[in-house]
């Protein structure tokens, strides 16, 4: 089964402070992406299924264009070769 995340941060890019304090003002990055201090209780997406949305709240994911982008790119089988 595919599985994916998606998070948000209002962070312009990824750095150890950010990613501790700012979140997308609901979630912290890391739990939007399945993560938690105890590794028993972390979900464990692959590197590709995981993606960030910079500069983003957490009700802004609904609507950015970038993400449902990024959702139709991993939904979408890839094409077959043609004979």
């Amino acid at each position: 089964m595919a599985c994916y995340a998606v998070a948000a941060t209002l962070a312009s890019e990824r750095s150890a402070l950010a990613d501790r304090l700012t979140g997308d003002g609901l979630v912290p990055l890391h739990s939007g992406l399945g993560e938690h201090d105890d590794p028993a209780r972390s979900l464990i997406f692959a590197n590709d299924s995981q993606w960030i949305a910079f500069n983003t709240g957490h009700m802004e994911l609904l609507s950015r264009p970038e993400v449902t982008q990024q959702v139709l790119k991993w939904l979408t089988p890839p094409a077959e070769p043609q004979a």
